[in-house]
């Protein structure tokens, strides 16, 4: 048997128009076209290993996958390729060949999120699909010093919603970042959007959305940030914020370093 590469792909994607990143037996899926663009290149069908799997309307600035094929087409032109069998809210932006013990999931150290907030009575049609609106004025301070009690190694099971195939609960979060900026300015005023950036080496299902709810939670006053302690002691996800919605989350960046 001849040199079969071992090939890493990254690529992005708006997650609107799918049932998530995940195959589905029926339902438009980011991995089911991705898989369906290399069955057209490669004549055969090619199963990929994927570091993160988002949920249905979550986007990915980058995501990343490897696979292992026969080497029909040059490395170097396989994102071209792959961009021509594509819908347009996917996109490959770089194909490398890698070590055979490259893997996609199992050697990810680290991901990082971003999540949307329009904090204002308007909403920018163009953040529609990209952010969640909360019109209450949130108390950035406040979310700040709940999220720092998030910071580091612990059991969030609190943050983990039912449905997933977790079975550790264990994950160290490394940072949080929580800014807002105005994001454009309509009849003088500001449209203020809040951005939640984190950091950790890896999330439960949904652990980050949850996260978010509790913060906005949090921001409004219906919970104090002392509770979050609290509530993360518990292991008892009753007791965190709602789940906030998916289309304000983004898959920033898969870190493998």
């Amino acid at each position: 048997m001849g040199f079969v590469p071992n090939i890493k792909v990254a690529f992005q994607y708006v997650g609107t128009e799918y049932s998530g990143y995940e195959l589905q037996p029926g339902n438009r899926t980011v991995r089911g076209e991705v898989e369906k663009a290399l069955q057209k290149i490669y004549k055969k069908k090619v199963g990929v290993i994927s570091s993160s799997r988002t949920d249905a309307g979550v986007h990915a600035l980058q995501n990343v996958i490897n696979f292992q094929v026969d080497p029909s087409i040059p490395t170097a032109k396989l994102p071209l390729a792959l961009n021509a069998c594509l819908p347009e809210d996917i996109r490959v932006l770089k194909a490398v060949t890698v070590a055979k013990s490259f893997n996609a999931r199992f050697n990810a150290k680290s991901k990082e999120y971003e999540y949307l907030i329009c904090n204002g009575e308007v909403m920018p049609p163009f953040l529609k699909d990209l952010a969640w609106q909360v019109k209450p004025k949130l108390d950035l301070s406040a979310m700040r010093k709940a999220a720092r009690l998030l910071e580091g190694k612990h059991d969030f099971s609190s943050f983990c919603a039912a449905g997933g195939d977790d079975r550790d609960y264990i994950r160290t979060i490394h940072s949080f970042g929580i800014r807002h900026s105005a994001f454009g300015i309509w009849d003088s005023q500001k449209i203020k959007v809040i951005r939640i950036k984190v950091k950790g080496n890896g999330f439960l299902y949904k652990m980050v959305r949850n996260i978010v709810g509790t913060l906005v939670a949090v921001g409004l006053g219906k919970l104090k940030a002392e509770d979050v302690r609290r509530i993360l002691e518990a292991k008892d996800r009753r007791l965190a914020g709602r789940t906030a919605p998916p289309q304000g989350l983004c898959l920033i960046k898969v870190n493998f370093k």
